[in-house]
């Protein structure tokens, strides 16, 4: 007499809306992107510097964002073989991989890299603006930061500066960030020290990134506060071919 068949077992896991976000990332070919840009290691890691910048914007993007050591847990119950790619498992998404990842971020310069996959991006999405906005905006920190020691040359430190928050008394890092008008899409971002002055740093992104800006998106217009504003800079974005427009929000760094 034959035995029994045991009947089926099922197993339950979350997708919530991660697979919209996971979608998006493949097709717009961020991935592949990054791991075309950077040199890989996987003799030393199971999943790619794509891979882990995806599980990264996954967790970032959840409803419940774990900090980078409790990534594992976060996908403990999501499907990773589908989320992030196949043969994937939550345990070789822990802090040793995505820590690595972000070395290899760092030493190929995000901005250039945020710079690149926002143009494949818009490209992929058929944007053709004419327009950019740059503005600032500051993230505050509470606990002890800094030293007297002076910092490390391309590393940005947690600082006391001009707080759009009000907060005077809180250390804090700032962010540049450059948007097209059409859909709103990120071109351009810069990183920096929680002191960095609005009339520095917008220009000197500017005129780092405008050749960029100007034969891949074909921008003809800057639109920014009056931190950018100096006689002789916009002379240099005329010459250039760019047109500045300035939106004076009477606070200006």
């Amino acid at each position: 007499m034959q035995a029994p068949t045991a009947p089926p077992t099922y197993e339950s896991e979350i997708l919530d809306h991660l697979g919209l976000v996971a979608g998006m990332y493949d097709e717009l070919e961020i991935g592949e992107r990054i791991d075309s840009c950077i040199a890989q290691d996987l003799d030393q890691r199971e999943v790619s510097v794509g891979q882990a910048v995806k599980a990264m914007v996954l967790n970032g993007l959840g409803f419940v964002q774990q900090s980078l050591y409790l990534t594992p847990r976060f996908f403990k119950n999501r499907p990773t073989d589908r989320l992030i790619g196949e043969g994937v498992e939550p345990e070789h998404l822990n802090d040793d991989a995505l820590g690595r990842a972000l070395d290899c971020l760092y030493d190929y310069g995000v901005t250039e890299l945020f710079r690149d996959l926002s143009a494949h991006a818009a490209a992929r999405l058929g944007l053709t603006p004419r327009f950019a906005h740059l503005d600032a905006t500051s993230f505050l920190a509470h606990g002890e930061y800094g030293g007297d020691e002076g910092p490390e040359n391309g590393v940005i430190q947690v600082r006391k500066g001009y707080s759009r928050d009000q907060r005077p008394d809180l250390n804090q890092v700032v962010l540049n960030l450059m948007v097209e008008h059409k859909a709103g899409l990120p071109v351009l971002m810069e990183p920096l020290s929680g002191n960095a002055s609005d009339q520095g740093s917008f220009r000197e992104l500017i005129d780092r990134h405008v050749d960029h800006l100007q034969n891949v998106h074909g921008f003809d217009y800057v639109v920014a506060d009056s931190a950018l504003y100096s006689a002789g800079h916009i002379q240099d974005l005329d010459e250039a071919g760019t047109k500045f427009t300035c939106a004076s929000t009477g606070n200006a760094q």
